[in-house]
């Protein structure tokens, strides 16, 4: 029998959750905006002339920042929440129902699918969500003002012992307090977390876990304990040997001259082990006899495991320089807020270069290549994951909508007219939350059917009334006129249960 090579799923629910995670970024740099703006902005004293009336009248604007910050982070918060949501549950079982039919295709049996992976990710989701909620809408906001009060004591110190003068206080001190970020956890090792690396990482985490767990679930399910293991151009010292090999979640062993690796052998799991923190790596269940490995690209097909390792070392090197590029960009958006000339020009000059130290990096390995989206100040993450989510919130409607429609093709009224309903009121129907079924059980099976009505333009109508919704229909054309829930007082008098 012809062995038939894996296919290596679709890995959208990472590439979601590290716009999700930029998202999260996107929204302190908008707060810490919104602090400038505050501390910048001219009140009745000013720093230089009167700096403990200047603070008195800072720290009184306080109220008005936190109603500031509390409007932009619930604008934040809604989309992003919608969105983990929807990557774990919907992107999560994807990857899992994907690998569920390539073992069925391989295997030649089918499997049900399991409804504890939809309860697992529910439970991953609704976990991941409380966690980021409580740290965006409880921490944060917290955060923010205790930086906002720190940078005025601060900017007042300076002034007032005559180390600085007061651009100086506000512009070194609002520097300092942007570099440090805003608190948002503090570990079991009492190391503090700044609020969006957090998020991050509950983020990445999460979405990293339920990646795997979608593509092991199905093999446990067929009883499989290999796996294809993939190959990258960059690969650490436990990863390396891996590469493009059969791996086992049990015992090292070979079969039909396949040499299986154990994952155990190579600290898996462990921080610097393969599939390790921030590994890359992914495994794909492979069936030994029926499956063959993937055909790799060109530039991947001669790279040795220790070639990979120098490789992941250049790589890391690169993102170093890229995510210092950008925080040196940050740095100097603060100073242009700030209108500080000096600054402007020195952080100018330090993306310049640390430019140069890129471009000459990338020159001297041809495997690396410039991706100027990792070293934007802005990516704007939030309007395209707010796009994604409207786009998702409609496509929804359109369907409940098309499934109303559906429904009522083929009902009669009890005089054998066809039914028919305008789109408007299938979209009023979707709104309201009435099932189709309940539309046409309401027809086929009324309750009560009321004696025909006419309005003041004398148009007829007549109501179906059934146990959960009652339709009103022109008993002419067959129109639906408008559908409603059937009260309980209703139901209860016409003998519904």
């Amino acid at each position: 029998m012809k062995e038939k090579p894996i296919k290596l799923n679709d890995e959208q629910l990472l590439l979601e959750a590290s716009q999700l995670s930029d998202m999260y970024h996107q929204l302190t740099l908008d707060l810490f905006d919104q602090v400038i703006e505050r501390i910048k902005a001219r009140g009745p004293a000013s720093l230089a002339d009167n700096p403990y009336l200047w603070q008195a009248n800072k720290l009184h604007e306080v109220g008005l920042l936190n109603a500031d910050n509390i409007k932009l982070i619930a604008k934040y918060s809604g989309i992003a929440e919608a969105q983990l949501r929807y990557i774990i549950e919907n992107e999560g079982f994807k990857i899992y129902k994907n690998t569920s039919e390539q073992l069925e295709e391989a295997l030649g049996r089918e499997s049900q699918v399991s409804s504890n992976i939809q309860d697992d990710l529910s439970n991953y989701a609704r976990q991941a969500v409380d966690d980021v909620h409580n740290l965006i809408n409880t921490t944060l906001p917290i955060s923010v003002i205790g930086a906002y009060q720190g940078i005025i004591q601060d900017a007042v110190a300076g002034v007032v012992t005559g180390l600085k003068t007061p651009d100086q206080a506000i512009n070194q001190t609002v520097m300092k307090w942007f570099k440090k970020g805003f608190y948002g956890f503090t570990d079991k090792a009492g190391r503090k977390w700044r609020a969006d690396s957090y998020a991050r990482t509950i983020v990445n985490t999460t979405t990293w876990r339920v990646f795997n767990e979608a593509k092991e679930a199905p093999a446990r399910e067929f009883g499989i304990d290999t796996f294809y293991y993939s190959k990258k151009a960059t690969a650490r010292e436990m990863c390396a040997p891996l590469q493009h090999q059969i791996v086992t979640t049990g015992e090292a062993r070979e079969e039909e001259g396949i040499k299986i690796l154990a994952l155990s052998d190579y600290r898996h799991g462990e921080p610097d082990g393969c599939l390790g923190i921030n590994c890359k790596h992914t495994k794909t269940p492979f069936v030994v006899g029926v499956n063959s490995k993937p055909e790799l690209p060109e530039h991947l097909k001669n790279i040795t495991p220790a070639q990979a390792k120098a490789n992941a070392n250049a790589q890391a090197k690169q993102r170093a320089i890229e995510r210092s590029i950008r925080k040196s960009k940050e740095l100097l958006h603060v100073a242009k807020q700030l209108g500080d000339k000096e600054l402007i020009r020195q952080y100018q000059s330090d993306v310049r270069s640390k430019r140069d130290a890129l471009n000459y990096l990338i020159s001297n390995n041809d495997f690396l290549h410039r991706n100027q989206a990792r070293e934007r100040h802005y990516n704007n993450p939030y309007t395209k994951t707010e796009s994604e989510v409207e786009i998702r919130k409609e496509k929804a409607k359109l369907d409940k909508r098309r499934d109303v429609e559906s429904a009522i093709i083929g009902v009669e009224t009890s005089e054998g007219i066809p039914l028919k309903i305008t789109k408007h009121l299938a979209e009023r129907a979707v709104l309201r939350n009435i099932a189709p079924i309940d539309i046409v059980d309401s027809i086929r099976e009324p309750l009560k059917i009321a004696p025909i009505k006419y309005d003041n333009l004398d148009r007829p109508s007549q109501k179906y009334i059934g146990k959960r919704v009652s339709t009103v229909i022109n008993p002419i054309d067959g129109n639906i006129v408008t559908v409603h829930a059937t009260s309980t007082r209703i139901r209860k008098k016409y003998g519904g249960n």
